[in-house]
């Protein structure tokens, strides 16, 4: 049984896990710097207040399985990533502080709201840095990293960190549509289609300016072109249905197809990258540890991801519909 192969799906389903959930609070974080209104800014905390924890499970399940199922790689990719991981941690932390204080602290409050909103939107984009990095190929010489930290600093990546925090702030604004009325609506609204339109121009940005660098990219769309297209198409049409939805009686398309057209566009970056977990360095056969770290790690797998699944999805049935007025306070 080709164990490797299935620890590598499961490291790849619960980042885009993370992408998805994680990626509508960080987005509704972010969207709290282009809110005036204190009212408005307190709904918007609470639309996101009884899962935005909960969410981050995903990015630590999948360090877990990076790490179990290819230590090789965990010793690689960590520090081509260290400085963005440092300071996604750090603005993570201070999502948790500022999260709490903005309760406790009403005469601060609005500037725990910037701060929670400074901390959403530099996480984002310290997440999009590190994927970009990864895009790039690091350097690897004799199995370890040989490059330079600052090589996460490129444009690439800096502009691959803001198409992520573009598709962030889609699935926040997505996300507010689900969960608020009236004047907030109307707003997530108008972030969705804004939001929307800069992933796509950011998006061909960085396919274009990957594949001029990135020979090994070049040779994978050549190689993939079928699959790729189609899933380009479908991620061009899950856009054109979001922008489209906005201006229906639905509330919960726009962020359905935000969060498929995120979701395509994960599979199209898997699907880049596969078979490697160093990309175009180290495919994920060379780099797995034994068969019987993975046969533990999946074991693993199969109890904790369906329980995680599970209450998950219990708290978000339990806090369906719109937010109250009232908050849950």
């Amino acid at each position: 049984m080709n164990l490797p192969l299935f620890s590598a799906l499961f490291a790849a389903f619960a980042l885009t896990l993370y992408v998805l959930l994680d990626g509508f609070d960080l987005g509704v974080g972010t969207l709290l710097l282009a809110q005036r209104d204190a009212r408005s800014r307190d709904l918007m905390v609470d639309a996101i207040a009884p899962t935005w924890d909960g969410n981050e499970t995903w990015l630590v399940m999948a360090g877990i399985a990076l790490f179990a199922g290819f230590p090789i790689a965990y010793g690689i990719l960590l520090p081509a990533v260290y400085l963005p991981l440092i300071v996604m941690l750090l603005a993570l932390a201070v999502r948790g502080v500022t999260f709490e204080f903005r309760v406790q602290s009403t005469n601060f409050k609005p500037a725990w709201d910037v701060a929670f909103g400074i901390a959403s939107l530099v996480a984002a984009l310290a997440q999009g840095t590190m994927a970009g990095t990864l895009i790039l190929g690091v350097h690897v010489e004799a199995g370890q990293f040989a490059g330079s930290v600052l090589d996460a600093l490129s444009p690439l990546a800096l502009a691959t960190g803001c198409a992520l925090l573009a598709g962030y702030v889609m699935l926040g604004a997505g996300w507010l549509r689900v969960k608020e009325s009236g004047e907030l609506r109307t707003f997530a609204g108008r972030a969705l289609h804004s939001s929307n339109l800069a992933l796509l121009a950011l998006l061909a940005l960085v396919c274009v300016s990957a594949a001029a660098v990135q020979p090994e990219i070049r040779l994978r769309l050549a190689d993939r072109w079928i699959g790729l297209s189609l899933l380009a198409i479908l991620t061009l049409g899950s856009a054109a249905a979001a922008w489209r939805s906005v201006s229906g009686n639905s509330d919960l398309r726009p962020f359905a197809f935000a969060a498929l057209q995120c979701a395509l566009v994960a599979m199209g970056a898997w699907l880049v990258v596969y078979p490697d977990v160093v990309p175009f360095r180290l495919s994920l056969w060379d780099a797995a540890s034994a068969q019987a770290s993975h046969m533990f790690l999946l074991a693993g797998a199969a109890v904790f991801a369906p329980i995680i699944i599970a209450y998950s999805a219990f708290a978000y049935r339990v806090f369906r519909g719109k937010t109250s007025a009232e908050g849950y306070e």
